[in-house]
């Protein structure tokens, strides 16, 4: 073996030994319980090593809608009435869905979603960072 080999298996070692993370593309295969499948050689990532950041929890906000009766002895009183119903929030041009009285700002992941994932500590632990379009 001569030196360039030798410095060559030193740095792989080296490497290997310090765990580095690498940046993987996964995919949904189910939601509850949530499991992501990074290869196709090997079964798919479990809930339990899954690490989930803030951009692909679901998100929602309440379209409030209320009315009531204003009694005044100045005016005569009157009604109050306000909705938020007119609101369209967007992702990706996209216009967000409304579902029980809620605006999805952010849906939770669902099958089929491609995510980008940083994997760590050897394969031990992976961040979910965000879904793919």
């Amino acid at each position: 073996m001569d030196l360039a080999q030798v410095i060559y298996s030193m740095v792989q070692k080296s490497m290997n030994a310090a765990h580095l993370a690498d940046i993987v593309i996964g995919t949904v295969v189910s939601a509850e319980p949530l499991e992501i499948s990074i290869c196709s050689d090997m079964a798919p990532l479990k809930k339990s090593v899954l690490h989930l950041t803030e951009s692909v929890i679901e998100k929602k906000i309440p379209i409030v809608t209320h009315s009531h009766k204003i009694s005044d002895t100045y005016t005569g009183g009157g009604s109050c009435s306000t909705e938020l119903s007119t609101i369209i929030c967007y992702e990706n041009g996209v216009e967000l869905p409304v579902e029980d009285g809620y605006i999805i700002l952010n849906r939770s992941l669902q099958i089929g979603d491609k995510v980008l994932i940083l994997q760590a500590s050897g394969g031990q632990s992976y961040v979910v960072l965000s879904r793919l379009f």
